[in-house]
């Protein structure tokens, strides 16, 4: 393998990896063949379905969330059958279902904000866990919008609201209040490097430090949307602390009425380099690209 790059080097020791870790972390961002589907099930889903092609035995991972396969195939191209044209699956990266693992611990919201929902992966997994909830997809880009109105009217969810209202904006709208607000943020997305694809610059310091910065923004922006007692789940698809550890522990220190919560199933991967309860996922796991997610709570007694 050839000599680590500065970069990859400050990664590595940010992220606290002995040298053979460190070794196999920079060789799977290198190879690029850590990818892994999972595909969804929907509404539209027949009762008792059995999927065109074989599926893994997923009963000792022990994570999983609800109504969600994982096909045997690393090549499968899901796509391709007639049962995705149907809308019985959405398909995404394994690592994304992971991260909504989280919502196990989590009562059923009577609503829910999914803050930067394009394509949307994140809401159809807190749409198979609550199918009840009140849910509102938002997305700022009108593309991705478009896209994301296309995903869901495909896969039955007639109910969800697609909205496209920036942060600050959300901020303001004080007649709105959920008690469950996804926020899978813009981050460097350094794990697609892990998948294979292309992603220069994500590694280098002003890309991390600028979406650090831009994360805490979104999230000072959507919290007094969140009601008492509920909860944030905050996801990214990125490896360095600054982008997850540190901008979870700023928000804990600014907001003494938010707590990070406990999640039993996901205590295998907590991660190591922060005193509070936040999660995180490397190519070596085995289940995707990688990720983090940590889910917060506001105090039941704490003003809106």
């Amino acid at each position: 393998m050839p000599e680590p790059s500065k970069a990859e080097l400050r990664l590595c020791s940010r992220l606290r990896l002995p040298d053979g870790e460190a070794q196999a972390f920079l060789q799977a961002l290198r190879e690029g063949k850590s990818s892994r589907q999972a595909l969804v099930l929907t509404v539209l889903t027949p009762p008792g379905y059995v999927p065109p092609f074989p599926c893994e035995d997923t009963a000792s991972w022990g994570w999983l969330p609800p109504r969600v396969i994982v096909p045997s195939d690393p090549e499968l191209k899901p796509g391709a059958f007639e049962d995705y044209r149907k809308g019985f699956y959405y398909p995404l990266d394994l690592s994304s279902a992971w991260e909504s693992a989280a919502l196990s611990v989590v009562q059923a919201p009577a609503s829910c904000l999914d803050l930067c929902a394009a394509p949307g992966g994140k809401s159809m997994l807190m749409l198979a866990r609550f199918p009840e909830a009140e849910h509102v997809a938002n997305e700022v880009h009108p593309a991705r919008r478009g896209i994301l109105r296309d995903n869901l009217k495909q896969c039955g969810a007639v109910r969800s609201e697609v909205a496209g209202l920036r942060p600050d904006q959300w901020a303001r709208e004080e007649g709105r209040s959920f008690d469950l607000i996804l926020a899978d943020a813009p981050c460097s997305g350094q794990s697609l490097l892990a998948k294979g694809m292309k992603n220069p610059g994500c590694l280098n310091a002003p890309m991390v430090n600028g979406n650090a910065k831009r994360q805490k923004g979104i999230l000072l922006s959507v919290l007094p949307r969140l009601t008492p007692g509920g909860h944030v789940l905050y996801s990214t698809c990125t490896y360095d602390p600054e982008e997850n550890e540190k901008v979870m522990g700023y928000l804990l220190k600014r907001y003494p009425d938010l707590s990070a919560v406990e999640v039993p199933c996901l205590a295998a991967f907590r991660s190591s380099l922060c005193g509070f309860p936040a999660y995180r996922l490397l190519p070596r796991d085995g289940f995707g690209a990688g990720g983090f997610c940590c889910l917060l709570h506001r105090s039941s007694s704490s003003a809106s």
